[in-house]
């Protein structure tokens, strides 16, 4: 079940799949983030997911009218870590109130790993 809205015209639902989708767009494409990783990996990262799996990278949690986000990502050797999380918070704020008109309670940005490119 998603986040449901009535209108004059009916009921607008949004799922929890279409927010992670959202947020994990918006957050590959900040600076420093090279891209990300399914939920629970904690022996290392062995695989980067592409743009067809955004959502596997993301837990969205719905309670009542509150939308919680947790990004678990990998970041690029050499920047700095937490400035990149803040931008990525702001940046997935921004394009889930853009989109939807909800404005998350939390976004939390998990970092899994490191990746050096040569």
């Amino acid at each position: 079940m998603g986040q449901m809205t009535k209108t004059e015209y009916g009921i607008i639902e949004i799922s929890s799949e279409t927010l992670a989708t959202i947020a994990g767009a918006a957050a590959v494409r900040c600076y420093g983030i090279v891209g990300m990783v399914p939920r629970g990996w904690r022996q290392g990262v062995s695989e980067i997911l592409g743009w067809d799996a955004l959502s596997q990278g993301v837990d969205v949690n719905l309670d009542g009218d509150e939308v919680k986000i947790d990004l678990y990502v990998v970041m690029c050797y050499g920047v700095r870590i937490a400035e990149v999380a803040s931008n990525t918070m702001e940046t997935v704020q921004y394009e889930i109130e853009k989109m939807t008109g909800l404005r998350p309670a939390a976004i939390n940005i998990n970092v899994t790993g490191v990746k050096l490119f040569q």
